[in-house]
């Protein structure tokens, strides 16, 4: 295979240097590494094909199998072949050669264009031994074509990320502004401003389409005295993605704006909006805020899909015992039930977990929240707007009247909202909330702190969950994992306990972790807690007595997990409490 090739540049130096000799035929080097036998080849020859086999359906059938990933089979054809492999996910390209062919051509050859000039086209193509599409590609061009392989997923990817008109009506186009978010005033768009013309409007869909590809929860923009950031958080992670010139950061900006609903000439103040896109038949919801900062305004997009979020209770992440005493809690006649821990830690998930478990049954479920993030049949859902007054313990008061069996408050932010979800608990309501806390213990004397009275916490309160989201060793790379000493020792562990975690692949965008889980504590309010919880009571004392009653502790989870090498010790001991 040739050298690294990244840019348009490296392609022409070298395609305009001596060929490589064809290698091992590509048969014979899926023979002779057992990657497929005899009696398969048979099976998936096509005798309408010169070559007596269509080599795109054999790559499909051996990734579908798990014998070979796609980018080592482009790598084996491309040997066989004698013509350079490209990288997609690095390469830097050509827009002028995007648009020498059209989307539907792109999609039928499985065909992404890479560098132009006068009289030559370079193409990268998932089955470079397609040389009926090499012809098509030259007709339709009136070009020589120069092939180059890539892998199927890679040019699917970059087709999806540079080609709009296949795909608005699928995605760019349906990103819609939410009409009952926008003052009227606020509608008006400037034609010719740059924020929306056309290569304007293709970045800023561009980078909401990657994020969503990227599976990122959020999305930064960041300027720089020199430059402008734009990042990624994958996985509680954030990634940089690339730089840009800090003369795109207005435009971009005002673009944003513009589907958010914000004002465009405001540059001074802190800006909130919403926006919805609707990607491959699912609907996802942007919550964007722009804040203004010393060389530019900031911008932060959080991604919510709904399509893919919503989760059964069996499945956020509990023991056998803890689901069941959980469960056990939802099914009482009333009380109130908390789950507490930083912004991003997934109580929004738990809750509608919980949910899950007691829609129907006669039961009448009504939220309230800022803002609804997954709309779910079968449950009443209240969206707060605090801009004109509607607020979650006003929405409470009226909610009451409604006769519900089961509320689910979105946050408890002030003393008002606190006493009315307790009060609302104690007239024969099974509550559900969230709050801001760092463990289960020091949620009881928050609430005692906020001005709730210890006697209403004692007989409303059901139990307290406290999470957090740890990340996932990524199975594709996983090895032993090198762990300090001051670790150890802070861990209380042993010097010959092995740990495991990803080294960082393709798969994991190099992290080392793929996807995430709950780690949590669960403490049930029994009785001999409830005779604690009196004005001064501390958080080391109500901890104390939950361990003594079977609690296991946040930290002792992660450790676990750490052991049975579903993730790193290093984020065991990030994520524990003490």
């Amino acid at each position: 295979m040739l050298a690294d090739i990244t840019t348009p540049t490296d392609i022409t130096a070298q395609l305009q240097a001596s060929r490589q000799k064809p290698g091992r035929s590509l048969i014979d080097s899926l023979l002779a590494n057992n990657l497929i036998s005899t009696a398969e080849l048979e099976t998936l020859s096509d005798s309408t094909s010169p070559s007596g086999i269509d080599y795109a359906t054999l790559g499909a059938y051996l990734v579908a199998q798990d014998r070979i990933n796609d980018r080592d089979y482009s790598n084996l054809l491309a040997d066989s072949l004698g013509i350079p492999v490209v990288d997609l996910q690095r390469f830097e390209f050509d827009l002028k050669a995007i648009e020498t062919i059209s989307h539907t051509v792109a999609i039928e050859l499985q065909a992404i264009p890479l560098a132009v000039d006068k009289q030559r086209l370079v193409v990268a193509l998932s089955n470079p031994a397609d040389l009926q599409a090499v012809e098509m590609l030259g007709f339709i061009t009136k070009k020589v074509v120069d092939v180059v392989a890539a892998s199927a997923s890679q040019v699917e990817t970059a087709i999806d990320r540079f080609y709009d008109s296949g795909i608005e009506h699928d995605f760019l186009a349906d990103l819609k502004i939410l009409e009952d978010e926008i003052p009227g005033e606020q509608k008006l768009i400037d034609p010719d401003n740059t924020a929306t013309q056309r290569p304007t409007v293709r970045l800023v869909q561009h980078i909401i389409l990657d994020a969503i590809l990227s599976r990122a929860s959020d999305i930064h923009i960041q300027p720089r005295e020199k430059n402008v950031q734009l990042l990624f958080r994958v996985d509680g992670q954030l990634l940089e993605v690339r730089s840009f010139s800090k003369a795109l950061l207005a435009p971009i900006v005002s673009r944003i704006k513009i589907i958010s609903g914000g004002n465009i000439a405001e540059h001074r103040l802190p800006q909130d909006g919403r926006a919805r896109v609707r990607y491959r038949s699912e609907e996802v919801d942007l919550r964007i805020s722009i804040m203004p900062t010393i060389h530019g305004e900031s911008v932060v997009i959080r991604i919510l899909d709904r399509s893919v979020s919503l989760r059964a209770l069996s499945e956020v992440g509990f023991s056998e015992r803890d689901e069941k005493t959980f469960s056990n809690l939802l099914h009482k006649s009333h009380g109130l039930i908390l789950v507490t821990g930083p912004t991003g830690c997934g109580k929004s998930t738990t809750l509608y977990a919980a949910l899950q478990t007691v829609i129907g049954g006669g039961n009448n479920i009504i939220t309230v929240e800022d803002p609804v993030e997954y709309h779910v049949e079968g449950l009443t859902q209240i969206q707060v707007r605090p801009n004109i007054g509607y607020t979650f313990a006003h929405a409470l008061r009226h909610i009451l009247r409604h006769d519900p069996d089961i509320i689910m408050v979105g946050e408890i932010r002030d003393l008002e909202t606190a006493r009315m979800a307790v009060e609302s608990s104690l007239t024969g309501h099974i509550v559900l909330s969230t709050l801001h806390t760092n463990s289960a213990a020091t949620t009881i004397t928050r609430l005692l702190e906020m001005g709730i009275e210890p006697y209403l916490v004692n007989t409303s309160l059901l139990a307290v969950l406290a999470q957090r989201l740890i990340r996932k060793n990524c199975e594709h790379c996983i090895a032993e994992e090198l762990v300090s000493i001051t670790m150890r020792e802070e861990m209380d562990l042993q010097e010959d306990d092995v740990f495991f975690r990803g080294t960082g692949c393709e798969k994991c965008m190099g992290t080392g972790y793929r996807g995430r889980r709950v780690v949590y504590e669960l403490l049930p309010i029994e009785t001999d807690i409830r005779e604690l919880i009196k004005p001064g009571v501390s958080a080391v004392t109500l901890e104390s007595m939950a361990l003594k009653n079977g609690m296991v502790p946040l930290g002792a989870v992660a450790l676990s997990l750490a052991r049975d090498k579903i993730t790193s010790l290093e984020e065991a001991y990030r994520v524990r409490l003490n």
